[in-house]
């Protein structure tokens, strides 16, 4: 077995090999979710789906949705769901509300559960 020892002074410039990592990732890839677009009043607002009721995730979000009572019995908060990936069935007071208007794609943002 060669057991040489190599010092400073023994290696010949040039001569040495040097192996060259690959970067490392500066960020985390982003796992991309498919964002809920509702329209009120002529208005499209998209939202990044989290868990909560749809009113409350926008308004965290910074979105303007119309709302006022947050009870489902008013009716100011009716949004018409454009895509929405990943929201509750309506519930009863949904139901109760918007009657037919439900199977346009229309939902009580109050209401409405994100998944």
């Amino acid at each position: 077995m060669n057991n040489r020892v190599f010092t400073v002074g023994s290696l010949i410039p040039g001569r040495l090999i040097v192996k060259q990592l690959a970067p490392l990732p500066t960020e985390t890839p982003k796992i991309k979710t498919e964002e809920i677009i509702v329209e009120q009043n002529g208005s499209r607002i998209e939202i990044h789906p989290v868990k909560g009721k749809l009113l409350d995730v926008a308004l965290n979000q910074g979105k303007q949705i119309n709302y006022k009572c947050r009870k489902g019995t008013c009716g100011q908060c009716t949004v018409k769901v454009l895509r929405g990936p990943g929201l509750s069935a309506p519930n009863e007071q949904e139901q109760k509300k918007l009657k037919n208007e439900l199977t346009n794609g229309y939902r009580l943002a109050c209401q409405a559960e994100i998944l």
